[in-house]
């Protein structure tokens, strides 16, 4: 069972995994696949990450890969 601040995380996380996938609709049509296993990968190996200062880095380090990834594309107002 979750407790509150684990459940926010879970949130925080799946919010920006999904933010992640939909930018990649936006990605030309070849690169599609390989940006969305690379999200994929990089969400399951940190799958069992329980520590939740680890889990914030991590949050804070794929916020800014995906702005990265929105700059490149071109993509502005991502959240």
């Amino acid at each position: 069972m979750l407790n509150l601040r684990q459940f926010l995380l879970r949130i925080q996380v799946l919010h920006l995994y999904r933010t992640a996938v939909r930018s990649v609709r936006r990605a030309p049509p070849s690169a599609r696949g390989e940006l969305l296993r690379t999200i994929r990968e990089e969400v399951e190996r940190n799958r069992d990450v329980k520590d939740p200062q680890q889990i914030r880095f991590l949050l804070g380090e794929g916020s800014q890969r995906l702005k990265e990834l929105n700059s490149m594309l071109g993509i502005q107002g991502h959240d």
